[in-house]
């Protein structure tokens, strides 16, 4: 069988492509139809009011070129590139996922593009065990030689990223390439770009992510990688979904699970309970990884634009975002309430909570006294403390 033939566009190609995609109405999908059918974005322009009357579809509206122009420069001035679907740096796992985005406007360490991934998720407000396990996983894996991916949230997301900076991390974004949400991660962003850090997202440059782009942000995270691992989340979250459309690409889906009375582990005990893999250290997690097969469900690619995006394999995607809006971050939390999040039914060693907690060691030892004071904590002499 010869190798299908890489695609190579030219800077105008590429604006015909963002012009095209950044149009009202016109989504990947459409996108990828619009592609087939005129053998090309320039033809697609071209034909687009053809097209409109024909499916008498009035919302679509082409985008301006010199909206797409001032986009291309600012993205470019800013360190930023874009990958077309089909060239060479356009990661192999996530072409062959459902509607792949058309285009990817990408700044960081290309190369781990090129690298076998993991992508590790779970919610915001996690335990300090959680935070612990994550911070293990990310490192032994990431040390194996897998790209560790993630959302770049707060929580187990960031610890991901951390964990993975020296080996070879992507954060997924929901927003403009230029967007630092949420913004305590600003040092964490800088440390990207001087590590082995990768930013990827297909939304517009400048724009600032609401809750209803995270679902395609989480479809990203899901195609791009071979497998996807979820520590702590509840029931109905953005992690959630994120597995279950990684179980539909036919990735594998894993997951560390927890106790009953924590809400933290509803999600991944479910996951559990109908058949992803149970997580106990990282050799759970190599085994299931070295034999991932990624199932090709689109059409090979061609050194043309015709047929560019064939059958994919339509996803059902949710007409509603599940996720609600991320909590302003200025509402301070009481160091009582900082300790409680972090903490389960299950000790962690008292210097690693203070780390985590972020209280200066003042704070941390009087609320500590305070909550053992009103037996919602308790020490266990040699373990460590947990929830009482």
């Amino acid at each position: 069988m010869n190798e299908a033939l890489k695609l190579a566009l030219t800077d105008e190609q590429k604006l015909d492509w963002l012009q095209l995609i950044r149009s009202r109405q016109i989504g990947p999908k459409i996108f990828h139809m619009l592609i087939n059918k005129y053998g090309g974005a320039a033809n697609a322009i071209a034909a687009l009011p053809e097209f409109i009357a024909q499916t008498n579809n009035k919302k679509i509206k082409l985008a301006a070129r010199d909206s797409v122009l001032r986009e291309w420069d600012a993205l470019h001035k800013f360190g930023a590139t874009i990958i077309a679907l089909g060239e060479d740096n356009y990661p192999e796992t996530l072409k062959f996922s459902n509607n792949p985005p058309p285009l990817l406007t990408v700044r960081g360490d290309v190369s781990q593009l090129k690298k076998p991934a993991l992508s590790i998720v779970g919610t915001r407000n996690c335990s300090a065990l959680g935070l612990k396990l994550t911070h293990k996983l990310a490192s032994d894996v990431g040390a194996e030689g897998f790209c560790i991916v993630s959302g770049f949230a707060k929580g187990i997301d960031s610890k991901a990223h951390i964990a993975a900076l020296k080996t070879g991390t992507i954060a997924c974004l929901a927003g403009g390439i230029n967007i630092i949400y949420p913004p305590e991660n600003e040092n964490l962003y800088q440390e990207f770009l001087t590590h082995k850090g990768l930013f990827v997202t297909e939304m517009p440059f400048n724009l600032t992510p609401k809750a209803v782009h995270f679902p395609r942000r989480n479809r990203i995270i899901a195609g791009i990688t071979h497998a996807t691992l979820v520590i702590e989340a509840a029931i109905k979250s953005g992690s959630l979904i994120t597995a279950t459309m990684a179980g539909e690409l036919g990735r594998d889906v894993l997951a560390v699970p927890g106790s009953p009375l924590d809400p933290r582990a509803a999600g991944p005990n479910s996951l559990i309970k109908d058949g992803a893999i149970m997580v106990r250290h990282k050799d759970d997690i190599l085994e299931k990884l070295a034999f991932s097969k990624i199932q090709p469900q689109i059409a090979e690619i061609e050194s043309t634009q015709n047929d560019l995006f064939d059958a994919p394999v339509p996803i059902d995607e949710p007409t509603k975002s599940i996720m609600k809006p991320i909590a302003d971050s200025k509402n301070q939390q009481t160091a009582e309430q900082v300790i409680l999040q972090l903490l389960t039914t299950s000790p962690i060693d008292p210097d690693y909570l203070l780390r985590e907690s972020k209280l200066t060691t003042e704070n941390f030892h009087t609320a500590i006294m305070m909550l053992e004071l009103d037996d919602k904590i308790e020490q266990i002499y040699g373990q460590g403390i947990q929830l009482s």
